[in-house]
């Protein structure tokens, strides 16, 4: 992955899983079928955007804790509760990006289906702009697939342009 395309990826993975960032997560955080999920988002740069992944529990987990990570380092605020079937977050976020920091603002609402279905709408507002854009709102959906595929192991996940890369890998670099 290029270094240009690592803070794009940051910034996406933050509003559209923002529910992984907290710091304590709720025991009754629901979780998600292990084998492939596809999930599709909407709101940046205007045109879907779907990505694959091969999940298995502890890759759920090691994306908790990724998000974990990033939090402490990056919010300032982060709240998160579960109810019912919804998991509900708020954050403000401190990002450095390649042309300085970037102060974010984030709400989602994540509607699970069971372990194998979840919509979230959120919206994040930035100061100053990202890429042109001070607020964007965002809707990501995942469904559950079925088994990973033979070549596919847990955490591998394959980018809209068609790239792969793992996304444990992350947390090493």
């Amino acid at each position: 992955m290029s270094v240009r395309c690592r803070p794009l990826l940051a910034i996406s993975l933050l509003g559209v899983a923002s529910l992984a960032l907290a710091q304590d997560l709720p025991a009754n955080m629901p979780k998600r079928k292990p084998g492939l999920w596809e999930m599709q988002t909407t709101g940046m740069g205007g045109h879907p955007q779907v990505m694959k992944l091969c999940l298995d529990a502890d890759t759920d987990q090691a994306m908790y804790k990724m998000g974990t990570q990033m939090s402490g380092k990056l919010c300032s605020k982060f709240n998160i509760s579960v109810q019912g079937t919804t998991v509900v977050s708020d954050a403000v976020c401190k990002l450095d990006t390649p042309n300085g920091s970037v102060n974010m603002t984030s709400h989602s609402e994540t509607k699970f289906d069971g372990d194998t279905a979840y919509r979230t709408d959120g919206e994040m507002s930035y100061d100053p702009a990202v890429m042109g854009q001070s607020h964007v709102a965002l809707t990501s959906a995942g469904h559950w697939v079925g088994p990973c595929a033979a070549d596919q192991k847990p955490g591998d996940m394959v980018m809209p342009n068609g790239q792969s890369m793992n996304i444990k890998d992350m947390q090493q670099h």
